[in-house]
This record gives C-alpha cells, structure tokens and sequence, in this order.
C-alpha cells in the first residue's frame, strides 16, 4: 500500500520513517543535513536526540535496538559524521542489531571528480558497504520511501544487521510526487518438515541433551519457547556475554558464562550426548576458540543459513525464525514423553567453579559487582544493566542476576571499549520510566564522557557507575603476562570524575565499599537526571620482570 504526496527528498525521509513506525532519531545537525532537520521540526512524532559526537549517537541507536527489539535510526553528515559512526556500525554487524544509518552524500553534479568539495571522502558508499549488512544510494526523490522500505524489510525479515542509506545534499531540498510505502507484516522463514523431523529424532533419543542459546533467541521473541523446551528434555542451557538475559540466570537449568570459559565447563560439556544451537553463531569468543568440544549430534536453528555449519559441523540444520521453529519441536516431542532428569548437582559444581574462576580473575575488586549485584535484587525485574567492556563488565556477563529478556546489554564481540554511556543513553531513551545502568571503567567513561550532556540535556536518569582503578586493567594484565611486565599507556591519570559530572548538571557521589554503591544506585533511581556513581577500586600489585629479578638478587 502506498500514499501519494508532493515532498521535498527531506520531507520523504520523514515521511517514510515515520510509516515505519519510528519516533526517534539520534545525531548532530551539519549544513549538509539541514533540510532533514527542517523536516524533523515539522514533523511532531518524531523525537530527536542530541548527540555531542557522532559515535555516541550511533551507539545510542543501537542501544534504542537493543532495548526494544526495533531498528534504531541514526542521522549523519557527509563525511566526517559517517567516518565517526563507523564503529557503531560494526558493532551492529558483529551484534545482529537493526541499525538504520542514513546520511547526507555530495551533490550529484559533485560525486566522482575529487574537486575537495566540503566533508569530500574517497569513496563513501564503499566505506560504508565493508561496514554493514546492506546499503542504497539514492538518485532521486522518488526512491527514497522505496529504499527506506527495504531498508526496514531487510533488518526485520532476516538476520537484522546495520543498514545504511546515502541521499545527495542536492536532493534534500528538491520536489517530486513520491509513493510513501504503507509496509505490511514481515514475513520471517519457516523450518522445513524434514529439518524439523530429524531434531526431533535427535532429542528424542538423546539422554543428556545440552542447549547453546545465542542473542538470536531474543531477536526472535522465542525466550518462552525456549525454556520451556529446555524444561520438557530437561536440558542444560548454556548463555554467554551477549546473551546473558535470554534467559533467568537463576533458572536451574541455565548456565551463564563470559567469555572466560574455565576448563570444568570442558569436561561438563563432553558428557553430553547432544546439542541444540539456537541463534548463536557458535562464534570464536563464545567457544574460546572452537575449544567447547560439543556433541557431534548438533542441532543448528538460525535465521541466518551461512552460519549453520561455519564454526561446527552440524549434524541437522534448520532455516527458521528460533520462535516458530522452537514452538514447533517442542509439540511434537510432547507427544513422546521421555523420562530424564537434569544433572542439578554437576550443573550447581559448575556455578561454583564458573564463580570461583571469575573471582580469580578480578581479584578483591570483585566485591564492588556484589553491590551492582545487592541493588539489583531491590529494583524491579526489568531494570537494565549496560555493560561497557571493562574488569567488572566483563564479570557482569557472567555473574549479574536477570531476571527478563531485553534487561542486559554486553557488545563483546566487537568489543568496543566506551561504548557503554552512549548505549545506556539510547535505552533510557526507549525505555521513559524504568532504571538503566551503565557499568564502565574509568577509561572507557572517558572516551564518551561528553554524551553526559545528552543525558542531561534530555534529563534522561540514566545512572552511570565508573569502576576506577587508574588503569586499562585488561591490557596491563595482558602485558604482565606476556610482556615481561613492559607497561607502557596504560596508567592513566583520573581526573575528579565527581566534579566533572557536575560540570555536565549530572548529579555524583564517590562510593568506596560494596554497600555504599548498593544504596548509591538504589538512591539514584530516584533522581529525575542522570547520576554518576565512582567507585575507586583498589591498587593491583603490578610486577615486571626486572622487578622480581631484583627482589630474588636481593634475598639471595
């Protein structure tokens, strides 16, 4: 279905966004993009959000996505705004995230002849193509409903990726008749009766089933579907750092890790008589390197059909959207009751050791996630939790009780260090009236610290808390370990974060025990700005080489 109207190119980018349902876009105006503005202003359901940088406004998209499960929309300039939103962009690759990147191009009589014309790069399009999941650049007005609308079908009809449109600055202000399509439901694939009857022979037949569950089961909506599955063959579900929230953590059967995976799970795993993926890619840092030695007798369930099969080799395949093809398997094993009865007592050995190994790891500073950890269990279920790639982030993706799908966010494949402010934004955005929580390190806060002025710009009360060690912890433990203890920028010095998020009219406190962060988060729900939370963390004990042969001359 389409509607017929006269609009400037502008005018029929909002017009097409808002026939996709969108109400929000993020960014930063540029004279490039002025006429898309314009349009904006006139245009009263759609909100639009500040950003102070480029990447911050791409992530707080994608934070949008991730929260709602709808594609988060990001508008940019020419050049240097599709240059800086590039790393959101790839994240958004790497996550499955529908991020809608639209941006102004030079004008048509310009494009090709490298005249140094204003935000001129070599070849935009391309930069961009190497970066997401599909890409359109436009020649007229009338194309842009119809690209729009491809756009939106591509993220929610498959894998939803990043997709990105370009519009020459030329065309933002030219008239033309243009067709806004009215888009219908998005038809998703279904599995095929064959797929469908060889799992089912599987399980049917396995004792000790097993279930690796990607983020791929929330893009789906199959959370339900899937647990109740797991609790018809009793079967283990394994979650991990970007899927930590498909299912309650504190279920009986779920197991969560991050990517640190200690070697009991290994030994776990291999009693194992078969195996369920379910949206998962099986990737490199969800199976520490294809270690995980999973079932031969491998069940794959993905939207995607490239994956299946790529990083194991897949017993049966199955095409589908995880929602229908889980509700599927589970009518018909109903119908062939099979007594088994879960491992309760090695699954709860393994909580240990997945617990301990991460306490190793951290060190003293793990204590401070115990107090993330006290508030949670005070602040209702849906409250979410963004973790920034740091220590006690990445212990997060582990440790961290959630209790709803959509309630945790931990980007670890692209792993993109200060992404979790701008991300925590984008969702406080999608989410008015619930708490969000940023965990960040202190030098991942600093390379987005001026999206707090989004935040309070927008009075958002997003609640940031900065682990603060004056240090890239990961890294410098990286160079004790492997070398020789040459630690090199990777010491930082901490500004007075207190008074710098005052600067921004947030609200702050500094906190130095678990309790007092608990009550911290606790007090800042309550705030209707956005609030910062430092936490000092104490002083690791940082050896070299040189150092530990002194010490031993000395003794001697």
């Amino acid at each position: 279905m389409t509607n017929r109207q006269h609009l400037t190119g502008a005018q029929a980018v909002i017009a097409a966004l808002r026939a996709n349902n969108v109400d929000t876009i993020f960014g930063i105006p540029g004279v490039h993009t002025l006429p898309i503005y314009d349009a904006i202003y006139n245009e009263p359901g759609i909100r639009h959000i500040l950003a102070r940088h480029e990447q911050g406004a791409g992530f707080m998209a994608e934070g949008y996505a991730r929260a709602t499960g709808r594609p988060g929309v990001v508008c940019t300039i020419t050049g240097p705004g599709v240059t800086n939103i590039t790393t959101p962009a790839a994240s958004a690759y790497a996550d499955s995230i529908p991020l809608l990147i639209i941006s102004s191009s030079q004008s048509r009589a310009t494009q090709g002849h490298a005249r140094g014309e204003l935000h001129e790069i070599k070849d935009q399009l391309g930069l961009m193509e190497s970066l997401v999941g599909w890409t359109r650049s436009v020649n007229y007005v009338e194309e842009i409903s119809e690209a729009l609308h491809d756009a939106f079908r591509v993220m929610q009809q498959g894998r939803p990726r990043g997709a990105y449109i370009q519009i020459p600055c030329d065309l933002l202000n030219q008239e033309a008749d243009v067709d806004i399509t009215i888009p219908g439901p998005f038809e998703r694939p279904l599995p095929s009766i064959e797929s469908l009857a060889a799992a089912v022979e599987i399980l049917r037949e396995a004792e000790r089933p097993f279930i690796v569950a990607g983020a791929g089961v929330t893009t789906a909506n199959a959370n339900q579907q899937l647990l109740q599955l797991a609790e018809l063959l009793q079967a283990p579900v394994l979650l991990g750092s970007k899927s930590h929230d498909v299912l309650p953590t504190n279920h009986p059967l779920v197991l969560a890790t991050n990517d640190n995976l200690p070697l009991d799970l290994d030994a776990f795993i291999a009693t194992r008589d078969a195996v369920l993926v379910v949206g998962s890619k099986l990737g490199a840092e969800r199976t520490a390197d294809r270690r995980l030695p999973l079932p031969e007798r491998m069940i794959h369930i993905d939207i995607d059909p490239t994956e299946i099969g790529h990083n194991y080799r897949t017993q049966v395949g199955i095409v589908s959207d995880a929602k229908v093809a889980l509700d599927a398997l589970y009518k018909f094993l109903k119908e062939y009751p099979h007594e088994r009865t879960a491992p309760y007592g090695a699954l709860d050995d393994l909580r240990e050791a997945l617990y301990l190994h991460t306490v190793a790891f951290q060190g003293e500073n793990f204590t401070m996630l115990e107090g993330v950890q006290s508030a949670l269990a005070q602040l209702p279920a849906d409250t979410m939790v963004v973790a920034d790639m740091t220590m006690l982030g990445y212990a997060a993706a582990q440790h961290l009780t959630v209790r709803q799908p959509r309630t945790f966010i931990h980007p670890a494949e692209l792993c993109t260090i200060g992404s979790g402010l701008p991300l925590a934004i984008g969702a406080q955005v999608a989410l008015p009236g619930r708490a969000v929580i940023a965990l960040c390190g202190d030098g991942g806060f600093l390379l987005n610290s001026s999206e707090l002025a989004t935040a309070a710009q927008e009075k958002l009360p997003v609640i940031v808390v900065i682990f603060n060690d004056a240090t890239f912890t990961r890294v410098k433990t990286d160079q004790q370990r492997n070398y020789s203890g040459h630690y090199i920028a990777t010491d930082l010095l901490a500004p007075d974060y207190v008074a710098l998020a005052r600067a921004f009219h947030a609200e702050a406190v500094r906190v130095t025990t678990p309790e007092e962060l608990s009550q911290a988060i606790q007090s800042a729900t309550r705030h209707a700005g956005p609030t910062v939370i430092e936490a000092p963390l104490l002083p690791r004990q940082w050896h070299n080489k040189r150092s530990v042969e002194q010490s031993v001359t000395t003794l001697a």
